[in-house]
């Protein structure tokens, strides 16, 4: 809820924080106390943006701060019409709410506050809407049937309609469905329609808008917010049996489907295509039809007043996501999303990522933090994983392999190279062989990759290959010594995997 405050606050720094608080359902005591936070600490909003939860509380100063709330009420609504039953009374509807709400409020103030509630029952205030404030925006009750050309069934599709608060222009388009994706595309088609952005976009409460309202707070579809942030603004649902707070969207409606729907009853279509080619013809007919009160029509009163305040659109495109929410990390530091699995630091194992998941990439986050970006698969079934996601322990075991293992000789050189492919493609005990290159890369890692390549070239002119042979190399520097005479007379013997040293006999 923070992030949301102060999101809504550089916005519209103008706004009061007593209409934030009544967006994000919190009081304005609280957003006051967090405004005034953020004023003394010179924050800007990309200060902010990029911090995770732990950053974030520190600079703003919110350690362990609870947020105050009044004790919860109930929908008056409700009330009001559980009052118009025989026998009904405020105290045994008092008592029923309270027991499934036991820190709600006594009956005094639940009595006095219902007769506050329905004294504002008859009181209507008249809207006004600044140019690019609010952008009103439901479906239509109304379907259209488009016919399938090669005779398989209907498909119904939803009308979507828009209308800007203060020029009433409207856009309308038809869409296959109400799910997430289609709400979206119709917003971002809608904004690109208008060349811009309102500051607030009133919708309904449909599932694609507000998946639920708790009694404390709403809960907006996060691929919804998320496509909303993009374009710089901000959803303001109405409330839940509130026609009024939606005025505009509901006139809108009406008059799409009178001025439009109305038209093409009986119209056979056989694609979206075509239905949305009529409806924007319509829409544009209806949006240049004269008010019948006032001077003008809906596109003059846009293009005069309301076109050059509306926010500009991003730069670069958006792209329709999903998120999920607490997806749990695998012990394998892989997380599940449609059938493939992508990796996440190894240190989050067994830990919860949310996952924003749009038509190319999957990033993944923890705290606000993201954590990891992947392209996604191509197919169902596939596993992406990062090296740096690995532990070091992971790491190696995969260079052990016999492919990353000749890769890296190559880089070597050549006498390593034939030292590798002897043990991985010669000798026939092929696990050994396996066993022995590992080590041996172990031995560069050792001694660096200059002096392994030295210890090769002699080795291989000796005709020595095994281990042990080759770790008394590098332990002696025999082959540095080799042309040197001993002090003592003797001359030296290079080390030879058929000799027996001192250690065979005990010694």
């Amino acid at each position: 809820m923070q992030r949301e405050i102060v999101r809504l606050h550089f916005h519209d720094p103008s706004r009061s924080s007593r209409s934030i608080a009544a967006a994000v359902n919190s009081t304005g005591t609280t957003v006051g106390d967090l405004r005034a936070r953020l004023a003394a600490s010179g924050y800007t909003e990309s200060d902010l943006r990029d911090l995770d939860d732990d950053a974030w509380v520190t600079a703003l100063g919110t350690h362990d701060r609870s947020i105050a709330v009044r004790k919860p009420a109930p929908d008056w609504q409700w009330v009001h019409e559980e009052m118009k039953r025989p026998s009904a009374t405020l105290e045994t509807l008092w008592r029923e709410w309270r027991e499934t709400c036991p820190d709600g409020i006594g009956y005094t103030q639940f009595s006095t506050l219902y007769r506050e509630w329905k004294r504002t029952l008859n009181v209507v205030m008249r809207q006004t809407h600044a140019p690019a404030d609010k952008l009103f925006v439901d479906f239509a009750g109304q379907t259209v049937e488009v016919r399938d050309p090669d005779g398989g069934p209907s498909l119904f599709a939803q009308v979507f309609v828009a209308v800007l608060g203060y020029s009433n222009l409207t856009y309308v388009e038809a869409v296959a469905s109400q799910t997430t994706p289609d709400w979206i595309q119709c917003h971002i088609n809608c904004f690109e329609a208008i060349g811009g952005a309102p500051r607030w976009v009133v919708c309904d409460n449909l599932k694609a808008g507000v998946v639920r309202r708790e009694r404390d707070k709403i809960v907006i579809n996060p691929a919804y917010a998320d496509a909303l942030r993009h374009f710089r603004t901000a959803a303001a649902p109405a409330r839940p049996r509130r026609p009024r707070d939606k005025g505009k969207a509901e006139v809108g409606v009406q008059i799409a489907q009178r001025w439009i729907l109305f038209r093409l009853r009986d119209r056979v279509f056989f694609s979206l295509a075509e239905l949305n080619a009529e409806i924007r013809r319509l829409c544009e007919e209806m949006n240049g039809r004269p008010f019948r009160n006032r001077a003008g029509n809906r596109r003059q009163r846009f293009e005069d007043g309301e076109r050059a305040a509306l926010m500009a659109l991003p730069a670069t495109p958006y792209e329709v996501c999903e998120w999920r929410y607490e997806v749990k990390v695998g012990a394998d530091y892989h997380v599940e999303h449609l059938g493939s699995y992508y990796s996440v630091p190894f240190q989050l194992a067994h830990q919860r990522v949310d996952v924003r998941a749009t038509r190319s990439l999957i990033e993944l986050f923890t705290r606000g933090r993201r954590v990891a970006v992947h392209a996604l698969a191509a197919s169902t079934g596939q596993t992406i994983t990062s090296d740096e996601h690995r532990p070091i322990s992971h790491v190696r075991v995969l260079e052990g392999e016999p492919k990353a293992l000749l890769a890296w000789a190559e880089t070597v050189g050549a006498q390593t190279r034939e030292m590798m492919r002897y043990h991985l493609e010669q000798r026939s005990d092929e696990f050994n062989g396996l066993r022995t290159a590992r080590a041996l890369r172990d031995l560069a890692r050792a001694y660096g990759n200059q002096r392994f390549e030295e210890v090769c070239a002699y080795a291989l002119r000796l005709n020595i290959r095994t281990l042990r042979a080759l770790k008394s190399i590098f332990s002696d520097s025999t082959d540095r010594r080799a042309g040197q005479a001993p002090q003592d007379g003797t001359k030296s013997r290079p080390p030879h995997e058929n000799l027996r040293g001192a250690e065979y006999y005990g010694g």
